[in-house]
């Protein structure tokens, strides 16, 4: 018996928390039983063209127009499937979703499994902000939804909200927790040099945030927590690592708080691994999530972190034992634990390796292949520590 031929369906292979996951599957998933290839529908990005290069994956892009809607997107993509015989489609996302599983419904693909990676859900359906075109989307995915074999959320939160809002059926639904190559973040440093490539005084504290700059992470209330931060150690620097749409609104935020001295944009970086042997703590003040890939990548660095109790984060953080949890949208709480914790060594160094503890047992690439291959086999979960 031949390999199972695997499609990853996805909007795009830019650095993000879902293409990370996309790419960590393709490189951990057993070889030698799956045969992977990856269609991105808008662009390819420095993710895709790595793996072309790295593992001489197949990385295809549907379409040359970006972000200009595509009605026809799901014939697109039956044409695609045709003749190339794929035994298992994995989608991620809501286009991908809609779009593939119409495309594999055309094609006759067998198997449909698809991740979701969080959204935000207000406490009421029918308010402004949760719009016409929202409700719209969760319709599209609760109709997909009868054709995937199952449906994945990467935490249990977003496993309970895909049944409570979505509406899908529990017998469709399963939960896979993120997953990374942790040999990766297990990297020795030159810390003083790493120091002096990034202008950082040595013995400045250093807080450290990696990820998108855009709404959903929280970082305008980092910045309004800094000030008092600054007061209770004045040479803290924090870096920001990361691109995104709010980016020149968070510049303009840092020089009315009078912080362009202590607040470092790196921009998008692809040595996150070094820059958390950097961090003396790692902030991710996030308003919502699913289970960000960035937390995981704390973890099995060891570097002790203060993330916001939302969605999926206190999967991994357990307060007070793995990193510190406080509420979203708090500069004071957020302000107060950072403080507490610059001040105590010995418990960031202690929350860092109970961290990379749980990490090890719960959050390895290897477990979450092996648990999506059983989904592709249509077999049950495999158990985890």
């Amino acid at each position: 018996m031949g390999r199972t031929r695997l499609l990853q369906i996805t909007h795009d292979l830019h650095v993000g928390g879902l293409p990370r996951v996309v790419d960590t599957l393709c490189r951990t998933i057993d070889r030698s039983r799956f045969d992977v290839e990856v269609l991105c529908l808008r662009d390819v990005g420095p993710l895709g063209e790595a793996l072309r290069s790295d593992l001489g994956i197949a990385v295809h892009r549907l379409r040359e127009d970006g972000d200009v809607p595509d009605r026809l997107a799901f014939m697109k993509i039956a044409r695609f499937l045709r003749g190339r015989h794929f035994d298992v489609l994995h989608t991620h996302n809501t286009e991908p979703f809609v779009e593939g599983s119409l495309g594999g419904l055309l094609a006759r693909v067998r198997t449909l499994v698809h991740t979701d990676h969080a959204r935000p859900f207000p406490e009421r359906w029918f308010t402004r902000r949760f719009d016409r075109n929202k409700r719209r989307y969760l319709f599209a995915e609760w109709l997909a939804s009868h054709f995937a074999w199952k449906v994945v959320g990467v935490s249990d939160h977003t496993t309970e909200t895909l049944q409570r809002y979505g509406k899908i059926a529990s017998s469709k639904v399963e939960t896979i927790v993120n997953g990374i190559e942790g040999d990766r973040y297990d990297l020795p440093i030159d810390h003083a040099e790493a120091r002096r490539e990034l202008g950082i005084p040595a013995d400045a504290p250093v807080l450290g945030f990696a990820s998108r700059l855009v709404e959903q992470k929280g970082l305008v209330y980092l910045f309004e927590a800094l000030p008092a931060v600054r007061a209770a150690h004045p040479g803290a620097i924090l870096l920001v690592a990361g691109e995104g749409n709010r980016r020149a609104s968070l510049e303009a935020q840092a020089r009315e708080l009078g912080l362009t001295d202590a607040i470092r944009f790196l921009g998008v970086r692809l040595d996150v691994a070094s820059l958390l042997k950097v961090f003396d703590l790692h902030v991710l003040p996030s308003l919502w999530e699913g289970l960000p890939m960035i937390i995981l990548e704390s973890m099995a660095s060891g570097c002790a972190t203060v993330a916001t109790a939302v969605g999926g984060v206190p999967t991994a953080i357990t307060d007070g034992r793995t990193g510190r949890l406080v509420p979203p949208k708090d500069p004071d709480a957020l302000a107060r634990t950072i403080i507490e914790l610059l001040d105590d060594e010995e418990q960031r160094r202690a929350l860092g390796e109970a961290a990379r503890r749980r990490f090890q047992k719960r959050f390895t690439a290897e477990i979450m292949a092996r648990q999506y291959e059983a989904l592709y086999l249509r077999q049950p979960l495999p158990t985890h520590g």
